[in-house]
């Protein structure tokens, strides 16, 4: 990655902490409601971090946090800090556009555009400037083999994207993503709507692409965590005398020992099914 910052103004000088990430006392609110509290967390370069935990704990409020999704929302707003090397992401200058171009995002069910497999590829490019066809054609074949897809559908390219298979247009969306050669490709709960053979080929892929890519992926399946990720932020909620949850990270360590030697009992639990 370069010393560019985001925005087309001044260059940033990049903290030289080692992580792309890093996320001190984080809180989300939408509204008056505040759906995480004060999370800490470091992400590092060219690994798989996993956010495991129960429904409601804010695992996807914060992956959204980190490109800036969570914009989108009316309401929604941050405390605290998330800073991509060394730079906040949420400083005033900061064009969130551009945030979204280096830290690409795959969400829960694959959403291909109704266009060509082609089409669905070059998209991000030609909006980015790219308009000749050889470097399009280029573009296009290089992301649909960094995403294990070329050879299913390299005869298929003007036909239209919606008659993939589930697992392909998941495989099709990350292609669409990695076109534009982001640093970081955040995955939200990608392999839920696929069936096991899918999903392991998006597994593989995830592992594939870390020589490449930084990746945080939030899953519900543990068993996923423990095959793919390098590290793994386990979460929880908290339940206020109001009855409102309020999503905490508990911890966060290499994934071997999260599941095999937690410091935190809620861990421990979580991991041993006796509650979440």
């Amino acid at each position: 990655m370069s010393g560019t910052a985001l925005t087309d103004t001044a260059p940033v000088d990049f903290a030289p902490s080692g992580s792309v990430f890093d996320i001190k006392d984080l809180s989300v609110f939408y509204g008056d409601y505040e759906a995480v509290r004060e999370v800490n967390l470091a992400v590092r370069p060219r690994q798989i971090t996993a956010l495991i935990g129960p429904s409601g704990c804010g695992k996807s409020t914060v992956i959204r946090c980190l490109n800036r999704m969570n914009d989108l929302i009316p309401g929604a707003r941050v405390r605290g800090k998330v800073a991509y090397h060394g730079e906040d992401l949420y400083a005033e200058h900061v064009d969130p556009i551009e945030v979204r171009r280096r830290i690409g995002m795959v969400f829960q069910k694959p959403n291909p555009f109704p266009k060509s497999v082609y089409d669905n590829v070059a998209y991000g490019p030609r909006v980015n400037g790219e308009r000749g066809r050889t470097a399009l054609d280029g573009i296009v074949e290089k992301a649909l083999k960094d995403a294990a897809l070329w050879e299913e559908v390299k005869d298929k390219l003007g036909g239209s994207a919606l008659a993939l298979s589930g697992g392909q247009q998941q495989r099709l969306c990350i292609a669409r993503t990695i076109a534009v050669r982001p640093e970081v490709i955040l995955m939200d709960e990608p392999c839920s709507a696929l069936d096991p053979i899918a999903t392991a080929k998006i597994e593989d892929l995830m592992a594939a692409l870390t020589t490449q890519f930084t990746i945080v992926i939030v899953t519900h399946n543990m068993q996923q965590a423990a095959r793919v990720s390098h590290r793994t932020a386990f979460f929880t909620a908290d339940v206020d005398d109001k009855g409102e949850r309020h999503g905490r990270l508990v911890e966060v360590d290499d994934t071997e020992k999260i599941f095999e030697g937690p410091s935190d009992q809620r861990t421990e639990d979580y991991i041993s099914g006796r509650f979440g």
